[in-house]
């Protein structure tokens, strides 16, 4: 069996990207040990990757055949997994990028991969240190081994972002879901489909390159509450608000930034045909949901600003 190195590895994308691969390959994941994967299947290397010497001591006994970079985030942590690794023996670095590195203000939706990336992004830093880290890694790895996935917004089990998981606590409870007017579109890659992406890429069926992935349609924030509501099988108390009225950001009470974050992927489907029903994600996503609604709990900045606007209603049906 071949070696790949996933970094990260035991928690939703990196639980399903390991899933996905450890029966065709030897797994090895590293990560700082916080979530335990406790599967035989898979060899756990502990050590928090921001320390480089620590890193390069963790990894030097290993050579790896593919390399699965999903917890990188700022450049030096791309720079001290590079100096880590024998480069010698890796045939395909795939580093799970971002929708956040383009410039919306530059570019307009759907955003190719070719469009400029940067500018003055709602993601603010995570946004500038994704692109940073694609950009390094970009410039250091030979165009023959290194792919780029961007992501739009992940959904399925085990999602820890209160996003789907919200709107089903919030439908199932018979609360109002305030959504702002705006009502943009928003784009989703099913958690599983992005793991077999991950797989392909290994496989060449992806080859080296950038590439957005995602769902062939985007949906508005309408159509997303809706869609949430009818895998709960009830009915959504939709509440259109602007923001402005309250001295509200869009996400202090919705999940999604009000801007249209939606992606060209007529590339990655030239090469893959992978795409699970958005309808039947959402439905293993709720499944899972049912497993530990207990602990689903809003922040309390969001009740807070749920509180605003229930006792200064501007609200539109």
């Amino acid at each position: 069996m071949k070696n790949v190195l996933i970094m990260g590895g035991s928690y939703f994308i990196g639980k399903h990207v390991v899933n996905t691969l450890k029966h065709d390959y030897k797994v090895y994941i590293l990560n700082r040990g916080t979530h335990p994967f406790n599967d035989k299947q898979v060899h756990e290397l502990i050590c928090d990757r921001n320390d480089a010497l620590k890193l390069k001591e963790v990894l030097s006994p290993y050579r790896f055949d593919y390399v699965v970079d999903i917890s990188g985030i700022t450049q030096a942590q791309s720079d001290n997994l590079i100096n880590a690794l024998d480069l010698s023996t890796i045939k395909k670095f795939i580093y799970i990028s971002s929708s956040a590195v383009y410039h919306i203000n530059k570019a307009k939706a759907p955003f190719k991969e070719g469009d400029p990336l940067g500018g003055d992004s709602p993601f603010k830093a995570y946004a500038d240190h994704k692109r940073e880290a694609e950009m390094h890694l970009k410039n250091r790895l030979s165009k023959n081994i290194f792919i780029a996935l961007r992501p739009p917004f992940v959904y399925g089990e085990n999602n820890y972002v209160l996003r789907e998981r919200l709107m089903f606590k919030l439908i199932e409870e018979a609360q109002p879901i305030y959504v702002p007017s705006s009502n943009n579109q928003v784009h989703f890659v099913y958690v599983r489909d992005l793991a077999l992406h991950v797989k392909e890429a290994i496989e060449d069926i992806i080859p080296p390159g950038i590439y957005n992935v995602g769902d062939s349609q985007a949906l508005s924030f309408e159509a997303w509450v809706n869609a949430c509501a009818k895998v709960v099988k009830k009915s959504a108390n939709i509440l259109f608000i602007n923001p402005d009225d309250y001295a509200l950001k869009a996400t202090d009470f919705f999940p999604f930034f009000d801007y249209d974050n939606v992606l060209s992927v007529s590339k990655i489907k030239q090469y893959s045909k992978t795409e699970t029903p958005f309808s039947k994600g959402l439905e293993n996503a709720y499944k899972d949901y049912q497993l530990i609604r207990e602990t689903v709990l809003l922040k309390k900045s969001m009740e807070n600003a749920r509180d605003t606007i229930k006792n200064n209603a501007v609200l539109k049906r």
